[in-house]
């Protein structure tokens, strides 16, 4: 009986001893390159295999800790991390993970809570997961519109083409702005036809990234105003299957489902999402299912590799026209084009191998490619009284699509725009593109000393390849019909040499980094159309027309290191690569004009010095981060600007402006934290060079009295500016040459030619250049809920060349007013069971639904698009 009790008092004695010894240990997990929280890092004991994962801070708190237990800390991408626990310890403090040497920037996400991102040189902005989650956004314009130097163009309020603005570019789906998805080029075709008919889903996005700096250079070849890369998900540390549900008004549905983990040195994500919309105007819905995978394997101690591939089908009633300021006014929700249709398909793949020879040296191999089909089907339009619309469209149309007329009184000026009537029947065209692009990718990274500091090297070459077929088709049996008559088939083949070479030199404080890109480009154009009207062609190369051009752009980036951030100033030559709009062009002595037969295309590439001056950091023991920069830009050879405005001589306009970014720490005491965060752009641009043809202005837009009057008062008050020439009534034009115009010679123009610089206009404003663009807001967080408002403001923007205050009849043209909005959000973090992490959310956007102008999009084939719809959506995200 005695050694019972022994044997159970010892036992006792024991588990005390040791449920006394357990504990909680906690922690913070960083990358050690820049010190930003690493998210969902494995935190776990080599004893039990027990653990947990980084917050979004990078904290942890592992449970029931022995004394001279082992804690290993994994992450993808990183090495491991090995801690032994003793009697002391309670807090392991920070702990910072090295980059593995064979990792990828592709599998690199941190939740850093800086605005920018440390190792690019130069300005840039940093939209982090934490921000992602906060906005839930419809779309990735919804967040980028927050960023300083971005400006939105505003389409249909939800839309897969986005048409961004940085520091001044033309922003018609984003033609100007190079877009990547994990560091690769998105657009369909970035030489030949760079605008943005794919967009990777906001959904699956993880963080963004915006570049302006010297260091664009490493981009390319759109690289004169900015670039952004969208970075998707990387494969989670541990098995894990995610579901994340939302719906919201007007029949807002998502769905995403993923699975992947990390199994010893393999990472793997699948990952799927389907997305509805019924639009926030009539026949406006979207239907998206984006799939992808991704696998990232470290093969040995020296080499990884990284293989990704994606497929995004989209089915859209999607307009390229819109409203007249009347419909706009009565209802911005009507559109009366049913039968539009936007159908797409894009594959793509991605295949990146490292390999490190030695500790100093690697080299990165890059395979990539896609392949991308659309079809535009689209009602051919007019424009019709308000007052003649129901004799135009008939009883049986008018009832079904422009109801909402009857009983309006109507004003001499208000116009409809309409599908348009011929024989009783609307009709329809089809804009069907194909593209393919492949290219290989070699990088090589050289680490070595000098001045007693590491200095790196980086050379990249690149062989690139390009295809696009244009074809137009014209149907007029029915708006409905979804075959017809070509009437265009263009063929494009490029292919370009391109790559840079840059040096970081670290001399003490100082940082020096020239870099020097070459572009390379062979290209040619054929009409398939003309050439099969001809019987005596020999082969399938004839009437190629060639545009063959090779371009150097320098740049440099000085930055000074102080205690906390640096200051930097850079200048570099950016270019945009001529493209199908421009690329097959003529220029003599200042004059562009279409080749001749045998006449060899010449047309360069816009080309622009992008100065730019600035400060990063933090302040109050890094209660505050910010970033403020100066930018001067000047482009030249610009031939293109809004939809048919050309420079018959090419311009040359100057954008500079103010970029202040901001986030501070109001207080954090007991769990309550309290953050601010604020972006503004001020932003100036003057054209000033040029000779610009407005193609529009006076053969497709209804002018009001008010355009006409203005029109007619900027000629006279500076003659010289402008070119008039009028109708001799024989089907001729003639050079007007009286000194002053008026309403009579108003209604005869034919054709308007602008001057910019010297005798002619000095003082106009490059499209979509708004003075100010600001971003506000507040974020609460206590324990597991968060919540948050912002406010958005743009300022007044003139929409084209002429700058027009005042808008026409079919609103094809005038300044579009300033607009603000005001968002809310609220999360709510909570454990369902024993390790279904799950967060419910609200969103509310633009929550006083003060519906704005947004943009003149197309300008005289469109009218006004608007912006400003509310729409609340909720969800629930689960991770198991």
């Amino acid at each position: 009986m005695n050694k019972k009790v022994t044997i159970i008092l010892i036992s006792l004695l024991t588990m005390s001893q040791l449920a006394f010894s357990q504990k909680n240990i906690t922690g913070k997990v960083i990358d050690q390159t820049d010190q930003q929280p690493l998210i969902g890092a494995l935190v776990q004991l080599l004893s039990s295999g027990n653990g947990t994962v980084t917050d979004e801070q990078g904290n942890f708190e592992l449970k029931n800790v022995t004394d001279n237990d082992k804690i290993i800390i994994k992450y993808l991408g990183y090495d491991d991390s090995i801690i032994k626990v003793n009697a002391q310890t309670n807090d392991l403090g920070i702990i910072a993970l090295p980059r593995a040497s064979t990792t990828l920037d592709e599998v690199i996400v941190s939740a850093s809570p800086n605005n920018y991102k440390g190792d690019f040189k130069g300005s840039n902005f940093r939209i982090n997961p934490i921000a992602l989650k906060n906005i839930n956004p419809l779309s990735t314009e919804e967040v980028l519109r927050t960023v300083p130097g971005v400006n939105i163009v505003g389409d249909m309020g939800l839309s897969n083409r986005p048409n961004i603005s940085i520091r001044g570019s033309w922003g018609r789906r984003s033609k100007k702005v190079l877009l990547m998805e994990d560091g690769t080029p998105s657009a369909p075709a970035p030489y030949i036809a760079p605008g943005a008919y794919y967009n990777p889903v906001s959904d699956r996005l993880t963080a963004i990234e915006v570049y302006k700096g010297a260091d664009m250079l490493r981009f390319g070849p759109n690289n004169m105003y900015g670039a952004i890369n969208y970075i998707t998900a990387m494969p989670p540390q541990k098995p894990e299957l995610r579901v994340k549900l939302v719906g919201g008004q007007r029949n807002y549905q998502t769905g995403l489902l993923s699975y992947g983990g990390t199994w010893n040195n393999l990472g793997a994500l699948v990952e799927g999402v389907y997305k509805k919309f019924d639009g926030f105007t009539d026949n406006s819905s979207v239907e998206v299912l984006n799939l992808n995978a991704k696998i990232f394997a470290k093969l040995s101690k020296n080499q990884s590799l990284y293989f990704k591939v994606s497929g995004q089908f989209e089915d859209n009633q999607a307009s390229l026209s819109s409203q007249t300021p009347f419909t706009f006014d009565t209802d911005p929700t009507q559109n009366p084009l049913d039968a539009d249709q936007f159908t797409m398909r894009r594959y793509g793949v991605d295949i990146i191998h490292k390999w490190l020879p030695n500790s100093k040296l690697s080299f990165t191999s890059k395979i990539y490619a896609t392949d991308f089909e659309r079809d535009w089907w689209r009602q051919i339009t007019a424009k019709v009284k308000a007052s003649e619309v129901k004799n135009y469209v008939g009883d049986v149309i008018f009832n079904d699509r422009y109801s909402y007329l009857n009983g309006k009184t109507f004003e001499e000026e208000d116009y409809v725009i309409v599908g348009r009537v011929l024989n009783g029947r609307e009709s329809t065209t089809d804009s069907r593109w194909t593209y393919t692009v492949s290219g290989f990718k070699e990088t090589m990274d050289y680490d070595w000393q000098a001045f007693g500091e590491k200095q790196h090297l980086e050379a990249t070459i690149n062989l690139h390849r390009e295809t696009f077929k244009d074809r137009f088709l014209v149907a007029d049996s029915s708006r409905w019909a979804r075959n017809g008559t070509t009437t265009k088939d263009l063929w494009y083949r490029l292919w370009s040499v391109n790559g840079f070479i840059r040096n970081e030199f670290n001399i003490g404080k100082w940082g020096i980094t020239p870099i020097l890109r070459l572009e390379h480009v062979d290209m040619y154009r054929q009409d398939l159309l003309a050439l099969a009207q001809n019987p005596n062609i020999n082969s399938t190369e004839e009437g190629r027309e060639p545009n063959v051009y090779t371009q150097f752009l320098p740049g440099i980036t000085v930055d000074y290191r102080i205690r906390n951030g640096e200051f930097y100033g850079s200048i570099y030559q950016g270019m945009i690569a001529p493209s199908k709009v421009f690329g097959f062009l003529v220029e003599q002595d200042g004059i562009v004009t279409n080749p001749l037969a045998g006449q060899s295309i010449n047309i360069e590439p816009e080309l622009a010095w992008n100065r730019e001056i600035g400060w990063r950091g933090n302040l109050w023991n890094n209660r505050i981060d910010g970033q403020l920069t100066y930018f001067n830009n000047t482009s030249r050879n610009f031939y293109a600007g809004g939809r048919n405005e050309v420079f018959e001589e090419l311009g040359k306009i100057n954008v500079q402006g103010l970029e202040v970014a901001i986030g501070a720490e109001l207080f954090d005491i007991n769990h309550h934290q309290l953050s601010l965060f604020g972006n503004v752009n001020i932003m100036q641009s003057k054209v000033l060079e040029g000779r610009l043809v407005d193609r529009d202005l006076f053969s497709q837009v209804i002018h009001s009295t008010a355009t006409q009057n203005e029109y007619i008062n900027k000629v006279n008050t500076n003659r010289s500016a402008y070119d008039v020439y009028i109708s001799d009534g024989s089907g001729e034009e003639v050079l007007l040459t009286d000194e002053t115009i008026d309403q009579s010679d108003f209604q005869n123009i034919t054709k308007s030619v602008i001057r910019f610089g010297g005798d002619g206009i000095s003082d106009a404003e490059a499209p979509y250049t708004p003075r100010w663009n600001a971003s506000i807001g507040l974020n609460y967080d206590f324990d597991k809920l968060s919540l948050g408002v912002s406010g958005h403001f743009v300022s007044e923007q003139f929409t084209e060349f002429h700058n027009f205050n005042q808008e026409s009849a079919d609103g094809a043209i005038g300044k579009l007013p300033a607009y603000h909005s005001i968002d809310a959000f609220v999360n709510y973090d909570f454990v369902l069971g024993k390790n279904l992490n799950t967060t419910v959310f609200l969103n509310g956007k633009n929550i006083t639904n003060e519906i704005y102008r947004a943009s003149r999009l197309n300008r005289a084939t469109s009218g006004v698009f608007g912006g400003g719809f509310r729409q609340i959506i909720f969800g629930v995200n689960m991770k198991i």
